[in-house]
C-alpha cells in the first residue's frame, strides 16, 4: 500500500512542461470556478432575503379587505384577526396616488395614510430626518428620502400634493389639492420606497382622496410570514364571504420567482468554469499518463498490481480537484468578506457606480453567505473532478508493460 503515496509524491508530481501548464490552468479554473458560484450564490441569496425584508417590512405579510371596508367594517375586522395567535397586528390603511410639488421640483408618489402608532417599523426605525410622530396631526407628511431629494426639500418646507382626481366646473378641470409640511424623511434603503412612498395622517389621507369613510385595507403581519398561505386559506373559510385575502407570495410571486430563475441560470453558468477545469484535469492526467509510460511499465514487471497504479493516478487527480476546491472556497469567503471594500475600490478607480440603487432597488450589494450553499459548491466540484480523475486513471491500470517496454 505504501507504492501509492510513494508513486504521488516522487512520479506524478514531478511534472514539467507542457503538463505542468495544463495543470496550472486546470487548478487556476477550479479555483476561479468555486470562488465564483460561492460569491454569486451568497449575493443571490442576500438579494432575496434583504428585498424580502425590506417589501415585508413596508407592505406587510397579507392585505384582507371586503367590497365596502368602511371605517367601521374595519374595525370589526381588526377585532376578528386579532383573535388568532400567529396573528401580530392588522392595521387599516388608505391607498392612493398623489403628485407633489415644490419650488424646486415634483413627482409622483403613493401615499399611503394610517395611523402613526401603525407605522412599519422599518420607517420608525430609519429616519433620515424630523418627527416620525409630525404625522399624527393633520398638515404634515414623512417623505422618502428620494423623494425629498427630488422635491429639494427638508423638514418644515411645505410641499403640494395634487391629486389625480378633481372637479369639473363650468371653468374647468379644478385639481384637489392639499398643502403639508414635510414632518420627517425616511430612508428604508430600497430605491422603490425612498423615491416614491410618502406617509399621511390616515384622517388627512382620507379626506385628500374623497374617500372620508373608506379604507383599502388592512396590513396584517404576522409572526411567521412563511405562514400567509396557509392562514390565508383559513381565513378565507373563516371570514364574511365579502372579504378579500391577499399574501405577500401571491403580491411578489413574480419577482420572487425571477430572482430563483436568476439564481439558478447563474449557477448553470459559473457551473460550466468547473466543468471546463475538470475537462483540463483530464487533459493533464492524460499527458501524465504518456509521460509516465515508461515508469509505468517498469513498476509493472516489478509486481506492481492494476489496481495500485490506477488508485495512484486517481489520487493524484483527485488531490488536484481538492487542492483547486480548498483554494476556490478561501478565495471565495475573502470576496465575500471584502466584497464591499472591493466594490468601493473599483468604483474609485473607474469612477463608475457599479452598483445603483437605481437599477438594483438596494443601496449596497447585499451578502447572505449560507453553509448549505457552500457544501453543494465544494461537493458539486469535488464530484467532476473526481468523475474527471477516473479515466486517465483507469488508461493507466490498462497500460501493458510489455507493449510498453518494446516501443521505448
Amino acid at each position: 500500500m505504501m507504492l501509492i503515496p510513494h508513486l504521488i509524491t516522487r512520479y506524478l508530481m514531478a511534472r514539467r512542461g507542457f503538463t505542468s501548464v495544463v495543470t496550472g490552468f486546470s487548478v487556476g479554473g477550479i479555483v476561479l470556478g468555486v470562488a465564483a458560484l460561492i460569491v454569486v450564490m451568497a449575493v443571490m441569496a442576500g438579494f432575496r432575503a434583504e428585498l424580502l425584508t425590506r417589501i415585508l417590512g413596508v407592505t406587510g405579510h397579507m392585505t384582507v379587505s371586503s367590497s365596502e371596508l368602511t371605517n367601521e367594517r374595519a374595525e370589526e375586522l381588526q377585532q376578528q384577526l386579532l383573535e388568532y395567535s400567529n396573528i401580530v397586528s392588522a392595521t387599516p390603511y388608505i391607498y392612493g396616488q398623489g403628485l407633489f410639488t415644490s419650488g424646486r421640483g415634483s413627482s409622483g408618489a403613493v401615499v399611503r395614510g394610517l395611523a402613526v402608532e401603525d407605522l412599519p417599523a422599518l420607517v420608525t426605525e430609519n429616519m433620515a430626518a424630523g418627527d416620525v410622530n409630525s404625522v399624527a396631526s393633520t398638515g404634515y407628511v414623512l417623505l422618502g428620502q428620494g423623494l425629498a431629494n427630488q422635491l429639494g426639500v427638508h423638514v418644515g418646507q411645505g410641499v403640494t400634493l395634487l391629486a389625480p382626481e378633481g372637479t369639473d366646473t363650468a371653468f374647468g378641470f379644478i385639481p384637489r389639492l392639499i398643502q403639508v409640511r414635510v414632518g420627517g424623511v425616511f430612508e428604508v434603503g430600497m430605491a422603490q420606497y425612498d423615491n416614491g412612498l410618502a406617509y399621511l395622517n390616515l384622517t388627512q389621507a382620507q379626506q385628500f382622496m374623497n374617500s372620508p369613510n373608506k379604507l383599502t385595507a388592512l396590513d396584517v403581519r404576522l409572526n411567521n410570514p412563511d405562514d400567509s398561505e396557509e392562514l390565508a386559506q383559513q381565513l378565507r373559510t373563516d371570514l364574511a364571504p365579502d372579504a378579500r385575502i391577499g399574501t405577500w407570495q401571491q403580491v411578489n410571486s413574480q419577482f420572487f420567482a425571477a430572482l430563483q430563475v436568476e439564481r439558478v441560470s447563474m449557477f448553470i453558468i459559473l457551473s460550466l468554469i468547473v466543468l471546463v477545469a475538470a475537462f483540463n484535469i483530464i487533459t493533464g492526467q492524460i499527458m501524465l499518463v504518456a509521460d509516465k509510460r515508461g515508469d509505468i511499465a517498469i513498476l509493472r514487471t516489478m509486481g506492481a498490481r492494476q489496481s495500485q497504479i490506477l488508485a495512484a493516478f486517481f489520487w493524484n487527480g483527485a488531490l488536484l480537484g481538492g487542492l483547486g476546491t480548498i483554494l476556490g472556497t478561501g478565495l471565495g469567503l475573502l470576496v465575500l468578506t471584502y466584497l464591499h471594500e472591493i466594490v468601493s475600490f473599483i468604483e474609485r478607480l473607474f469612477g463608475v457606480r457599479v452598483f445603483s440603487g437605481e437599477v438594483y432597488f438596494l443601496d449596497e450589494i447585499p451578502v447572505n453567505l449560507q453553509m448549505g450553499d457552500v457544501v453543494f459548491v465544494v461537493g458539486f466540484s469535488l464530484l467532476l473532478t473526481l468523475l474527471a480523475a477516473l479515466y486517465p486513471a483507469w488508461r493507466a491500470g490498462r497500460l501493458d508493460p510489455v507493449k510498453v517496454l518494446r516501443s521505448l
